[in-house]
């Protein structure tokens, strides 16, 4: 655990050093550009505390660069406009703005958490189409992509974990992939559940897509199979939105808080996206600053 926590806190300095020395090298006249995209979220208070967070640390890490914000959810974008007035572009309009304002090296990082639809369809797909209408276009990978990523992630979010008492485990609910033709399915999870325990962390994760897994079933399985009295339930996701208020601790008897208290377990929530996370934070400007190289 010492090991894998100065891993993450190599990579907290790293960023730090990049905040530090990165303003001495910003240029006045920069057609340099930063896009961070992001599935999005209609919940001010995630969006300000989760994307944000990520977005402080990327704006950050390269001051020389010009920021800009892109979402990949047209239902959320819409809801935003309508409801809020807050108008947020999608990541082509964003590139076609950023091609008429004359920026030819483009740095573009999702916030996604694995390679997924989202990520393969929305942010690859869409990179695709402007191949040669820009000098340079760097892409930076999800939070989890390669092997080496699952135990530094793990560590990660274990700096926002609550004390535990005896037999009481972390429940993560992270959204999962409907598909079964990216190389997350079926993989992601249950990677980081075995870097979960490897550590010999009391964590268990499950995905609201009944298609993927761990689903609910898979983890309530493994619940009961370890001997767990009480859970913590935590959102293993950018932002704490429709997902960890309903799904995942709604008052509905199917969600997973009442499903697990009906059986005679005590339960607590604690709301609050990996977003915010500063060591998550640090793992996406790290992987911005790979997309570089």
């Amino acid at each position: 655990m010492k090991t894998l926590l100065c891993g993450v806190m190599a990579v907290v300095f790293s960023v730090s050093a990049v905040f530090m020395t990165g303003a001495s090298v910003a240029q006045a006249n920069s057609k340099k550009a930063l896009v961070v995209v992001s599935f999005g979220t209609t919940f001010e208070e995630a969006r300000q505390n989760d994307i944000e967070g990520i977005e402080n640390a990327l704006k950050k890490a390269f001051p020389d660069r010009e920021f800009r914000r892109a979402f990949t959810s047209k239902i959320v974008m819409k809801r935003m406009l309508e409801n809020q007035g807050i108008k947020v572009n999608d990541l082509e309009t964003t590139l076609k703005e950023l091609k008429a304002e004359g920026y030819e090296d483009i740095l573009i990082q999702p916030t996604h958490l694995i390679h997924g639809e989202e990520y393969e369809g929305k942010v690859l797909g869409t990179v695709s189409k402007f191949e040669k209408e820009f000098a340079k276009v760097s892409v930076g990978k999800p939070l989890m992509t390669d092997e080496k990523d699952y135990a530094i992630v793990a560590t990660a979010l274990a700096t926002q974990f609550p004390a535990l008492e005896k037999d009481e485990a972390v429940i993560f609910m992270g959204h999962g992939s409907p598909r079964d033709n990216n190389k997350s399915f079926g993989n992601t999870y249950k990677t980081l559940q075995a870097a979960f325990d490897a550590e010999k962390m009391s964590v268990l994760i499950g995905v609201v897509e009944e298609v993927d897994h761990p689903n609910f079933e898979d983890m309530y399985a493994m619940f009961k199979e370890r001997g767990y009295k009480s859970a913590v339930f935590m959102p293993l996701m950018v932002v704490s939105g429709d997902h960890a208020n309903n799904d995942m601790a709604g008052d509905e008897e199917d969600s997973w808080k009442s499903m697990i208290e009906k059986d005679g377990y005590k339960t607590k929530v604690q709301f609050g996206g990996i977003g915010r996370n500063v060591a998550i934070q640090a793992i996406y400007v790290e992987h911005a600053l790979e997309a570089l190289k």
